[in-house]
């Protein structure tokens, strides 16, 4: 039977988060930009993104049994989305770890939804 892990992205204004998951929906990777020691503005920088994905594929790669990827990305940004695919996607590919799925999940509503205003 073919493992699955599960990769969480979480992007949020404040700081960046990676969590990796077994099939039993067990967390056995729990990273953000504040426990790599950036603080305050650094947790936002592209810098520490990046530190971030390359820290979780280096615990993938050293992982025995992984043979498909379900990536599921949140509160991500077109600028965010290119940076992911270009490093983390890509590198993934090239040393065949199989995608199983990715999932793009954007808390913004599309549905012209905003605040209600007072009217006089």
């Amino acid at each position: 039977m073919n493992s699955i892990m599960f990769v969480h992205i979480k992007i949020l204004r404040g700081n960046f988060f990676l969590l990796i998951s077994n099939q039993l929906g067990e967390l056995i990777f729990d990273k953000s930009c504040g426990k790599l020691g950036f603080k305050d503005i650094q947790k936002r920088t592209k810098e520490s993104f990046q530190n971030l994905l390359l820290l979780g594929i280096q615990y993938l790669l050293n992982l025995d049994n992984i043979y498909e990827l379900f990536i599921k990305i949140e509160g991500a940004k077109k600028k965010n989305l290119e940076l992911i695919y270009s490093q983390f996607i890509t590198i993934l590919k090239s040393y065949n770890i199989n995608i199983f799925a990715v999932k793009l999940i954007n808390k913004i509503s599309h549905n012209g939804c905003r605040k209600s205003y007072f009217r006089k």
